[in-house]
């Protein structure tokens, strides 16, 4: 009654990092930061996220910045714009910058080519409804799996930039 018996051994009981932290953690860093804040060792904010991930999702989303029509030249130049700055320092977002510019220039020349068809059959306009949105979700997909660190091609586009 009363007695209270103390752990043996205090290294047992006294928090640890775990297996997947610690091997996430670079050769040579002090102490972590704790998950989901920005570390200055690993450059990241996510434990898992492959570096520079973040510049090679930008380049698909800035191509939103039109709203879809391709018209505007803003989603365009916007991509290019990334591309060029971050192409030389990540592989990544090299690779992405070029899927999607390629995109852009994809899908500004299809706009290009339904304004003649709808002023001589109609046959445009539903090409010039569609895709704005074929473009919202293209450029998401790509954005989540550039995000994910997956390298993934738009299927059915002509590679202009190569």
């Amino acid at each position: 009654m009363g007695s209270e018996q103390a752990p043996e051994n205090l290294g047992e009981n006294a928090p640890s990092m775990s297996a997947s932290a610690a091997a996430a953690q670079p050769a040579g860093a002090g102490a972590s930061a704790p998950e989901g804040v920005f570390s200055a060792n690993s450059g990241r904010c996510e434990p898992g996220a492959p570096p520079g991930s973040g510049w090679a999702t930008a380049c698909h989303l800035v191509g939103l910045l039109d709203f879809g029509v391709s018209f505007l030249f803003v989603g365009v130049l916007a991509t290019l714009v990334v591309w060029l700055a971050r192409r030389d320092a990540d592989a990544e977002c090299d690779f992405h910058g070029k899927e999607a510019l390629n995109l852009q220039l994809n899908l500004l020349a299809w706009q290009l080519l339904a304004i003649p068809l709808l002023c001589c059959c109609l046959v445009g306009l539903p090409i010039l409804v569609a895709l704005p949105f074929v473009k919202l979700v293209a450029l998401l997909v790509g954005a989540a799996r550039a995000a994910s660190g997956e390298r993934w091609s738009y299927p059915l586009i002509v590679r202009v930039v190569r």
